[in-house]
C-alpha cells in the first residue's frame, strides 16, 4: 500500500517539478490564503462548472478558453490532488475512478468544497476540466448540487487514435500500478488516462481496447448522466464544432453559463485556430486513417453503439 505522502506526489500533474513549478505552487497557495476569511465568513461554492467528456477529446482546448474569463477561477492544472485525496485508487482496492453519491463522506466533501473555496472565492465560479469526473457524475451531483456540466463530445475513432498515440509517449503518466502491466508497446509500470470498471481484465490487451473502453465508458457515463442532470444546467460540445468555428460556440456555452462573452474569452476562441493546445501531433480531421487505422479498424465493434448514440456515422 502507498503512503499518504506518495499518494499526494503521484497525483501531481508535474512528476519532476522544477523551479517554475514551485513558483506556481507558492502562488496557489498565496492566492487560497487570500479566501480564507471568505471561508471563515461561511461562504460556499456557487454553481461551479465541470467540464467533463474522455480524455484527448479536447477538453483542455475548452478549458483553455473559457477559463479566461473574469468570471471563472480555477485550480491549475487538473485537481486530481483535490479530487482524490480521499480516491486515490491506491486507498480503494485499486478498483477503478468510478464514484457515487454513496461514497462520499462529511469530511471528503467538505475537503473539497474548501480547497476550491479557496482558489474561487466568493465572487467568481469554479471551473474544473477533470476528464476522470466522466466517471462521477452521482458523486459530483452529492458535493456540488448545483454544478453545471460542459460536455465535449468527440469522434470516437479520432479520441481513441489520440488516446493510442499519447499513451505511446512518455507523457500523461497517471497511476503507477502495483503490479506492471502487460499492454504491447507501452510503459509497463504505468497506467494512462481513466482507471475503468474491468481494467484489470485488459492489462495484456491490446492497446487500441484499452482506449477504446476508456473513451466508451467515459461518453456512456455522461450520456446516463445528461437522462437525469436538469437540462439547464447541461451544455454539450461537440469538439469538431469547436475546432472548426470557436467562437460561436463557445459563444452558446457562455450563455448557456448564463456568464458575459468578454472580449478576452473572444480573443482566446479566435486563438484555437492558430494554437494548438496540448496535442501529440498537429489536429487533422481523419488523422487516425494515418496513423493507426488498422488499430480503429479492429475496435470499431467497441465503439459502434456509443458512436450511434452520440450521432457520429460510421462511414
Amino acid at each position: 500500500m502507498a503512503t499518504r505522502r506518495e499518494i499526494q506526489k503521484s497525483l501531481r500533474t508535474t512528476f519532476e517539478p522544477g523551479p517554475r513549478w514551485w513558483a506556481k505552487r507558492g502562488l496557489l497557495r498565496a492566492r487560497q490564503a487570500l479566501h480564507v476569511p471568505t471561508l471563515l465568513g461561511g461562504a460556499r461554492l456557487h454553481k461551479p462548472v465541470f467540464i467533463v467528456g474522455a480524455p484527448r477529446s479536447g477538453t483542455s482546448l475548452l478549458f483553455a478558453i473559457l477559463r479566461s474569463s473574469g468570471r471563472l477561477a480555477h485550480w491549475p492544472g487538473e485537481a486530481h490532488e483535490v479530487w482524490e485525496a480521499y480516491y486515490h485508487p491506491a486507498l480503494r482496492g485499486w478498483d477503478s475512478n468510478v464514484l457515487e453519491a454513496s461514497d462520499v463522506t462529511p469530511e471528503s466533501a467538505a475537503y473539497i468544497r474548501r480547497q476550491f473555496l479557496l482558489i474561487a472565492g466568493s465572487r467568481r465560479h469554479l471551473i474544473d476540466k477533470t476528464p476522470r469526473n466522466s466517471l462521477r457524475f452521482g458523486f459530483l451531483e452529492a458535493v456540488f448540487p448545483d454544478a453545471r456540466y460542459v460536455y465535449l463530445q468527440r469522434d470516437g475513432r479520432e479520441n481513441v487514435n489520440s488516446l493510442i498515440n499519447a499513451w505511446r509517449t512518455p507523457r500523461y503518466r497517471t497511476y503507477k500500478l502495483e503490479e506492471p502491466h502487460s499492454i504491447p508497446g507501452v510503459d509497463p509500470s504505468w497506467w494512462k488516462f481513466v482507471l475503468y470498471p474491468g481494467w484489470r481484465d485488459d492489462t495484456a490487451a491490446p492497446l487500441e481496447v484499452v482506449c477504446a473502453k476508456q473513451w466508451a465508458i467515459c461518453n456512456e457515463h455522461a450520456l446516463a448522466a445528461a437522462k437525469t442532470i436538469p437540462s439547464e444546467r447541461w451544455t454539450e460540445v461537440r469538439y469538431e464544432d469547436l475546432v472548426d468555428d470557436p467562437e460561436p460556440v463557445i459563444g452558446r456555452v457562455m450563455e448557456a453559463l448564463e456568464l458575459p462573452y468578454e472580449e478576452g474569452v473572444r480573443r482566446r476562441a479566435r486563438a484555437t485556430t492558430t494554437t494548438p493546445i496540448n496535442v501529440v501531433t498537429p489536429p487533422e480531421r481523419g488523422k487516425w486513417r494515418k496513423e493507426n487505422p488498422a488499430a480503429i479498424e479492429s475496435i470499431l465493434p467497441l465503439v459502434e453503439p456509443t458512436m450511434e448514440a452520440l450521432g457520429y456515422p460510421l462511414e
